[in-house]
Formats: C-alpha cells, sequence, structure tokens
C-alpha cells in the first residue's frame, strides 16, 4: 500500500471520515441485547396458553432459547440490517411466540414493554418468519418441539 501512496496517517484520515460520515455513531445495541432486556422483565403472562393448553414451567427456557435462536438467523442475513433493534427485537419475540404457538402472540403487556404494537412490527415479523421458513423449510408450518432448538446449530450462509 505505501507504493500507492498509502501512509499510516492517510489511513487515520480515511477512517476520520467514516467517523464523520457516521456521525460518530460507534456504538450500535443488537437485537440479542434488547431480546435481554424484554426477557428479564418478562414476556410470558398467567392467561396465556400453550398450543390450546395451560403453560408449563419450561416455557420462559423455551422462549430465551426461540429469541436467541432467531437473533442469530437474523445476524447472518444483512437484510435485517435495515430495521431499528428494538422493532427487530420485538418483531423476534413475536416469531418466539408463534414458533412455541403460545396464544396470544401479542399481549397490550408487550405492547407497553416493547412500546410496539402489533401492526408497527408485522411486516418484520413476516420477515423473520419467511427467512426462517425459507433456511428451514417445513419447520414454519408445522408444530415445533422446543426441543428442536438449539441455540448452538445456526445455519451458515
Amino acid at each position: 500500500l505505501s507504493q500507492a501512496g498509502h501512509t499510516p496517517l492517510s489511513f487515520r484520515d480515511g477512517e476520520v471520515e467514516v467517523l464523520r460520515h457516521l456521525g460518530w455513531r460507534l456504538r450500535a445495541i443488537p437485537p440479542l441485547h434488547i431480546i435481554g432486556y424484554f426477557l428479564a422483565k418478562g414476556t410470558i403472562f398467567q392467561d396465556d396458553t400453550w398450543q390450546n393448553r395451560p403453560l408449563i414451567e419450561k416455557i420462559p427456557k423455551y422462549v430465551k432459547k426461540y429469541a436467541d435462536f432467531f437473533c442469530n438467523l437474523t445476524l447472518q442475513e444483512y437484510s435485517f440490517q435495515e430495521y431499528l433493534p428494538s422493532v427487530l427485537a420485538a418483531a423476534i419475540l413475536m416469531a418466539s411466540r408463534v414458533a412455541l404457538q403460545l396464544e396470544p402472540r401479542w399481549r397490550p403487556e408487550l405492547v407497553r414493554l416493547t412500546s410496539y404494537e402489533e401492526s408497527d412490527i408485522i411486516d418484520v415479523f413476516t420477515h423473520v418468519w419467511s427467512y426462517y421458513e425459507e433456511q428451514f423449510p417445513g419447520h414454519g408450518h408445522r408444530s415445533i418441539s422446543p426441543r428442536g432448538v438449539n441455540g448452538d446449530i445456526v445455519p451458515h450462509l
């Protein structure tokens, strides 16, 4: 690179220019951190149902597994970068509830927690769910067992 006229100082100048272009915003909060906050505040409710039955004790653990899975899945596809992390996190929360067949899929308590109505996140949820179905054909259309979710196994694109 020195033959092309680049010096450490020219690289620094280029980095400074990029930072100016980005408005000096160096930190991004990924959806995974926002999901962690949502889960800590509570995303399962006494009158939720699971596959048309009362909830079982392990449901919060299953929601976390699905949320981690969907966060990892969306990290692998650049098109999800267009969404605000909080919107994507809310859509991932909805996808986790849908994957577990929790009803209702979105609640007033979740609106208060996330600040998003279902109508605010439905397009992002649809993108997440469509991408999931594309990567795992047949999984989105059938009953999904929480045992089938393993945060360590995520397809590589």
